[in-house]
């Protein structure tokens, strides 16, 4: 009797299989969400393994490889996860680059404000002694990987010195800075964050050059000691 209808009354027979389709998409749609609310926790945890996994994984392809060995398929490889789960949150390698280099700049702030707190009182050229210090070490497990990043993200360098500039800026706004003129801290603010950005950047490829890596290291501490040093023997300004 139904098919006889339906037969007879194919607006009615449409109608009827219009509302089947949806309430399968809408049981359909019931069961994605309640697995989505019970899976949401786990895979966020997967996803940040899984992002942690592939950026780790690019150091590893250098030293295995080289840099220019470097590709999606190898990085996912040594990850120990499939392609396609690489390519769920990195559509590219730039985009690892990307990532990687959002990461390093993460791990330079800090630095950055753990040697302003510690130096809070310290002379300015013991803070950039120990700036100039600890960016080094910082960039030299970096210094392979900096060209890739740098290609991926061009205003990386410019971000790097702005927040050096902001840094000294900060140090020399303190009391016990108020030996150094407006004139002297604006000609340190134009020179200092270039340099060190400069000399930190230079000192991290030095494992290819016939100075090495620390011998860079002590000559640019040094530029910027005697740089900071030559303004403190002039008489305080009041």
């Amino acid at each position: 009797m139904v098919a006889l209808s339906l037969a007879h009354c194919p607006q009615i027979g449409r109608l009827l299989w219009f509302l089947i389709e949806v309430c399968d998409k809408w049981q359909d749609g019931m069961s994605t969400a309640e697995r989505a609310l019970t899976r949401r926790e786990p895979k966020q945890k997967r996803s940040q393994q899984t992002v942690e996994a592939v950026l780790e994984a690019v150091q590893l392809v250098v030293k295995r490889h080289g840099m220019r060995a470097i590709t999606t398929n190898r990085i996912a490889e040594a990850a120990g996860v499939s392609i396609g789960s690489l390519y769920q949150y990195f559509p590219d390698k730039r985009a690892i680059f990307a990532a990687l280099h959002d990461r390093h700049v993460d791990e330079v702030r800090q630095l950055i404000e753990q040697t302003m707190a510690a130096c809070r009182l310290a002379p300015l050229d013991e803070f950039a002694r120990e700036l100039v210090q600890g960016l080094m070490n910082a960039h030299a497990g970096f210094a392979e990987l900096h060209d890739a990043v740098s290609s991926a993200v061009p205003e990386s360098a410019l971000g790097f010195k702005r927040a050096l500039h902001h840094s000294f800026r900060q140090m020399l706004s303190y009391d016990d800075q108020q030996r150094y003129s407006l004139d002297e801290k604006e000609r340190m603010l134009f020179v200092l964050p270039g340099m060190v950005e400069s000399l930190v950047h230079g000192a991290a490829h030095q494992g290819r050059a016939a100075l090495s890596r620390n011998g860079a290291e002590g000559e640019a501490i040094r530029a910027v000691a005697l740089y900071v040093n030559s303004f403190q023997d002039i008489a305080p300004k009041h």
